[in-house]
């Protein structure tokens, strides 16, 4: 009798044993806010866990290239500082009619002045409705030339100009424009300074790429 007292007492203690396990684990998985199946607890087998997949889409890159025919006529303000070793043109405003609406001029460079003819660099924008910006480096391809060997003179500038960017319409422009114009200095003599009126054209072809994600079809 004794013996099977104390076998019902185990079973007893192991059942109590479980129930409180049990418990325990309901109150941790409340208290993280999970709710769980009843039964759960008790059985031996993990609850599975879902996966969701994603699905992927492919892409394709797409590039355009466009090709605009580029002219603008501008005449405006040429501002000149000379030295005893060259001059700069420190503002050049104009205004007139350029492909879609670059309308407004601006730049600046400068030179030597060692001979009739010199090269000379600089930088501007074409500025309206699309804007493009312009680099002129120091070649013999962009000359100033003076037509008389000393100032009073007229001098003629020619050249070519490198797109490096542009906005609206021209955004991600490449290309050259050729450009000539024509203005008349005063005075050559170093420290002196003048403003001068000044005509200049450009010409030539801007080159668009435009880059477009598109979504590849299965």
């Amino acid at each position: 009798m004794s013996f099977r007292q104390s076998s019902n007492n185990t079973r007893t203690d192991v059942s109590a044993g479980r129930k409180v396990i049990a418990m325990g684990a309901i109150a941790l998985v409340t208290s993280l806010g999970v709710a769980i199946p009843a039964g759960a607890v008790a059985s031996n087998t993990p609850n599975p866990v879902g996966h969701v997949s994603l699905a992927s889409h492919a892409t394709k890159k797409v590039i355009k290239t466009t090709h605009v025919t580029f002219k603008g006529t501008y005449t405006g303000t040429i501002a000149l500082l000379w030295s005893s070793t060259g001059v700069s043109a420190t503002s050049v405003a104009g205004h007139g009619t350029g492909t879609d609406g670059t309308n407004t001029l601006k730049g600046s460079g400068g030179g030597s002045a060692a001979n009739t003819c010199n090269p000379f660099d600089g930088s501007g924008t074409l500025i309206g409705v699309s804007g493009l910006k312009l680099s002129v480096a120091t070649s013999t391809k962009s000359q100033a030339c003076a037509v008389n060997a000393s100032a009073p003179t007229p001098v003629t500038v020619n050249g070519v100009a490198k797109i490096l960017s542009g906005t609206g319409k021209f955004k991600g422009a490449t290309g050259n424009l050729s450009f000539k114009g024509s203005f008349s200095i005063q005075s050559s003599t170093a420290g002196s300074s003048e403003n001068d009126s000044f005509n200049a054209t450009l010409t030539g072809v801007v080159t668009i790429k435009t880059v477009t994600i598109v979504a590849v079809k299965k």
